[in-house]
Order: structure tokens, then sequence, then C-alpha cells
């Protein structure tokens, strides 16, 4: 009982200091810092290059988790070794594993309230992005984002033509082409009278609520418990998504996270009763993912077949290895046919040069981690907290389970090219991460284990890491 009053009296007092950063971020600059926001963002920024280390532990986790089996298979003073180092974790770690997802978050009476979080996710991650555009920050409505600008003259040029003209710059322009669905959404916006510059400041107004939205969705039916998926809306809307999103202008990979998490939870539903109806929502968002942003689509369809070839292996139906590669095959032929039709460059003639670039970035792999990390998108990927608690997670994850073993080739298969990207795109891979997925598993997982018998009241400990994500997202938008 003693070290639980000191563990309770310890989160309380942490708590409370970062309640009052909060309040002082939410109400600047009219509530002065007496050094406590300065000094949270202090700590921020001295913790964050371990962020470096915590993210090769989070891609890598599954190669440690596969060779640490197969050697303790293979040699007895190994395994061992193993259990001497993890002995003073065993029964945290068994009963982690041999509890499911869904019995723990029911276990945590501070999530009775799923639709409470959902509601509170989605008014937060509203304000998030409202916070660069108040009046009184940004009197001159000057657009947030590096990209922005460069939105606002594609929309604009489109607004100077036809509609059929329009529709071919749409897939033309914009990176040779490969954001045509938002554009041409984007230029509908604008046909009603709404200025482009107007549009893009009400965008991720837009854009962070239906994310908030899609991953609660893709957690309810993909794990089915509406507490765990609460939660999970919750941590997204002071993630990284946003802030990044701002920080960049990125709003077509925005919009296809959108997509990706609605379209996995199609992919998850149509493997545990294919029907035609499923398959034609699945078909349909992929189609609209590959035209929103192809790059994000490679990944997510590559993770999409290794999980039905898993499928197969396990339940000997080929269903879902053939919807997976009808998919894909549609992708490259509108890959081809666009790039034939309007003179674009395709996806696939970019992989020889992606290569080529590579081989060279190989030599550079910790300078390119440390540049993706703390120094691109402003340093804003470097959030050690949600890193750490999506470490612990992937470590925690049944490949039993489908919904966790999809999570877990996501990691995966993203995990293999990393190494030889270069820093940007390193940044960009990080960004396309089930991140919030993760830390909302690491949160429900420890908190139902070892809160009750370490701490008096677990959901301070809940309490406390929201309000330090809010801090460190808040915070972010504040210096856009």
């Amino acid at each position: 009982m003693h070290r639980q009053a000191i563990a309770t009296t310890v989160v309380l007092a942490l708590l409370a200091f970062e309640l009052f950063v909060l309040a002082i971020l939410a109400f600047f600059p009219y509530v002065p810092d007496p050094g406590l926001a300065t000094l949270n963002m202090s700590i921020y920024t001295f913790l964050a290059p371990l962020s470096t280390v915590i993210l090769l532990g989070l891609l890598y986790a599954w190669l440690v988790r596969f060779g640490t089996r197969e050697i303790r298979r293979r040699s007895s003073r190994f395994n061992d070794f193993v259990r001497f180092l993890s002995e003073p974790f065993q029964k945290t770690a068994s009963l982690i594993k041999s509890t499911a997802l869904y019995e723990s978050a029911r276990s945590l009476k501070v999530l009775s309230y799923p639709r409470l979080m959902l509601g509170i996710s989605l008014v937060v991650s509203v304000l998030i992005v409202f916070v660069p555009y108040r009046p009184d920050l940004n009197p001159t409505a000057n657009l947030v984002g590096i990209d922005s600008p460069t939105y606002v003259g594609w929309v604009g040029q489109m607004l100077a033509l036809p509609l059929p003209a329009a529709l071919r710059y749409s897939f033309v322009t914009g990176l040779d082409g490969s954001r045509p669905l938002l554009l041409v959404l984007l230029y509908l916006v604008a046909s009603a009278g709404i200025s482009p510059s107007q549009i893009f400041e009400f965008l991720p107004m837009v854009l962070a609520p239906l994310l908030s939205l899609s991953i609660y969705t893709f957690v309810r039916y993909g794990n089915g418990s509406a507490r765990f998926a609460g939660l999970t809306a919750l941590f997204s809307s002071v993630s990284f998504y946003s802030t990044v999103g701002l920080w960049g202008g990125y709003y077509a990979n925005w919009l296809a996270l959108i997509l990706v998490y609605l379209f996995l939870t199609c992919l998850l539903i149509f493997s545990r009763s294919p029907s035609a109806v499923k398959y034609c929502a699945m078909y349909i968002l992929s189609v609209a993912m590959f035209l929103t942003h192809p790059y994000t689509w490679v990944m997510i369809v590559l993770v999409s077949l290794v999980f039905s070839f898993s499928l197969w292996r396990e339940t000997g139906n080929l269903v879902h290895v053939k919807s997976i590669i009808a998919i894909i095959t549609t992708g490259i032929v509108l890959d081809v046919v666009k790039s034939w039709a309007f003179t674009t460059q395709s996806v696939t003639a970019q992989w020889p040069s992606s290569a080529a670039n590579g081989a060279g970035s190989l030599l550079a792999f910790w300078n390119n981690l440390v540049e993706a990390l703390l120094y691109t998108h402003g340093g804003l990927l470097g959030n050690g907290l949600m890193l750490s608690l999506g470490l612990v997670a992937v470590f925690t994850l049944r490949s039993k389970d489908w919904f966790e073993r999809l999570l877990l080739l996501w990691v995966g298969v993203a995990s293999i090219p990393f190494p030889a990207l270069g820093s940007y795109l390193e940044a960009r891979i990080l960004y396309d991460l089930p991140i919030p997925v993760l830390t909302s598993i690491a949160v429900v997982s420890l908190l139902s284990q070892i809160g009750a018998r370490n701490i008096r009241w677990p959901g301070l400990v809940l309490l406390l890491l929201i309000v330090v994500s809010a801090s460190y997202a808040l915070q972010s938008v504040l210096l856009l």
C-alpha cells in the first residue's frame, strides 16, 4: 500500500504539472508562462534523440521476436538466458498475452463511455488544427503548411479552365497528376464560389475529425471493442497525423489515411465473411486511395497482400489472395493508362530511380534516421512517448488475432524498405504507420494488468498520457 500511495502521488504531481502546461498553451498568449511550458518543451527536446532508437525497436520488433524464437528453439543455453532476463516480467507478460484486447478494454471502467470519447476526439481534432488560424494569432489569415500555396495555385489554375480542361489538369499537374481525386474535389468546392485560400484554411478542420472517425471505425469493427475504439480516436486527435499534416500541408496524404483505415476495415470484414458487396466497397476505396496518394496505396496493398497470404495459409481459401491481386492489378492498369493518356510519369517507372537512391541511403542510414525524426517536418515526428508506447504494443500483439496480425504486418512491411530510403521518405513511412492504434493497445494492455496493483486510480495514468499528448500537439501547432 505504501508503494501504491507513492506511485499515485507521483502521477498526481505530474498530472497537475501537465494540466498547468496545457492551460498555458491553450490560453496563449493571454496567460503568462512562469516557465512551465518552456520546461516542458525542454524535456521533449532533451528526450527527442531517444526516439531514433525507439523507432528502430518499433520497426524491427517483429525481427527480434522471430529471431529470438528461432534461436531459443535451437539453443537451450540461450533459452535459459532469456528466461532469466524475463523472469521479473514473466507474470505480467503472460497475463497481457493471454488476455484479449477486448477483455482488457472492458476491465477498465474509465473507458465506459466510448461515444463520449469519440465526441471529445472530434472536437479536440478540430480545435488543434484551428489554433494556427485563430484570428488573434493569425489576423491576416496566412496559410499554414509548406505545400498549401502550391495547392492554392493548382486549384486556381483549374478554376480558370473549362470543366473538361480542369479535369485533365488534375491528372497532369500535382506531382505528375498523382493527386487527381483531391484536386477534383477541391475544384468542385471552389466552383461554388469559395476562394481557394479559404478552402485550405478550413480543409484541416474537415480532414482531422474524419481521420479520427475512420480510425474509430477501423478499431470498432476490427477489434470489436467500442471502448478501445473510443480511446484510439482520442489518441489520434492529438497525434502527429494532424500536426505534421498541418506543418507540411500534406492534404492528399491526410485524405489517403482516412481512406486507408476505411479500406482496412472493409478488408477485415471481408476476410471474416466474404461477399460481393463488401468486396465492392473495398475495391472502390482502393481506387480512391490510388487516385489520392499512390505511394500510400502501394504500401497498404502490399500489407494487404501479405495479410491475404497469411489467411490463405491458415484457412486454405484462396479468395483472400485473389481479391487483393485483383485490386493490385487494377492499380497497375490505372497507373499505366493514366501515364499513357496524360503523358505523365507512372508510379512504377519511378521505382528504379528510388532503388538507385536507396543504395546510397544505406551508407547514411543513421544520418537519414536522425534527419527524418528530428529535423524533417520540424522534428514533430520525434514524439518519444507515442513511439515508446508503440514499441510496447508490437511486443504484445498476437498473430493469431487477425486484427493484431494486420497491425504487425503493417509495421513489418513498412520496415523492409525503410533503411534504403532517404530521410524524407522515411518520415513519410512513419507518418503512414498506425501509431495511435499501437499507442492505445499499449495503454489498454498495461493499465488493465498492472494499474490496479501499482496505483490507486489507474484512470489517472490514462489521463496523464492524454494530457501529455495534447500538450505536445498544441505546442507543435503553436510553433507553426
